[in-house]
């Protein structure tokens, strides 16, 4: 079986590859998983830590190997969660600065409040039931 990494801050790991699945587990970035079987932009997969199986987006998974390493004991943080998951969708300070000088007209005060709100996979869940919204396949759910 091919080995992939986890790409993203928090991988959810689904029953149905869609994005209303029920996520089963979260699985943190850099960690590895088997692929079991890939269709229309999922991939089914087994957590080699736990042996958890489910689905997660094609788009929170890399085939490139990560290594996560410390600078010692008294070596400070070099980057959150949250750069870590930008990065590895290449989205980092230098191209956020070309993106800045490209639309200096763009107010990302409101970006960054849309970043801290937090919704749970049970909230999602029931704003998809009561807008009647049912799985498609693939990333259009």
């Amino acid at each position: 079986m091919k080995t992939v990494n986890v790409l993203v801050k928090k991988g959810a790991l689904r029953t149905q590859p869609s994005f209303i699945g029920q996520v089963i587990a979260d699985v943190g970035y850099g960690e590895a998983v088997q692929v079991v079987e890939q269709a229309n932009g999922w991939t089914r997969v087994k957590v080699i830590r736990n042996g958890h199986m489910g689905w997660m987006h094609d788009s929170a998974l890399s085939d490139k190997a990560m290594s996560l390493k410390s600078g010692g004991l008294n070596a400070g943080q070099s980057a959150t969660g949250d750069e870590l998951a930008l990065a590895g969708k290449g989205f980092n300070k230098q191209v956020e600065q070309q993106f800045r000088s490209r639309n200096p007209g763009v107010d990302f005060s409101w970006v960054n409040k849309m970043e801290a709100f937090t919704i749970s996979d049970r909230q999602v869940q029931i704003f998809l039931q009561e807008g009647q919204v049912l799985p498609g396949g693939g990333g259009q759910s």
